[in-house]
């Protein structure tokens, strides 16, 4: 799991175990053992980390204000279609096993 999210997040060990570390000496999180695993450690949010996460903007719509706050609305729905259909397409040459 952790290695996972080292992956996903594309941040060295070391600074998601900083990371960890601060948000629970600052009361924001938990963490506790996992119960299959026990060198893994399962964290989750206190009432404090709750409260401020409710607090912040939403992390999406943020990008896409951002990014395409001023887009005509015409123009996004055909870039959405395009997309779309060729991530199916992509998602179909996967599964056709390269063909």
């Amino acid at each position: 799991m952790q290695r996972d999210l080292v992956l996903m997040l594309q941040i060295e060990r070391a600074t998601l175990s900083g990371v960890v570390t601060t948000l629970v000496r600052k009361g924001l999180v938990d963490q506790t053992p996992d119960t299959e695993d026990q060198r893994q450690r399962m964290l989750h949010l206190t009432r404090a980390g709750t409260k401020l996460w409710k607090e912040l903007p939403d992390p999406i719509n943020l990008i896409l204000t951002v990014a395409f706050g001023d887009t005509d609305p015409a123009e996004l729905a055909i870039a959405r279609r395009v997309l779309q259909a060729a991530t199916l397409r992509l998602n179909e040459h996967i599964l056709d096993g390269n063909k």
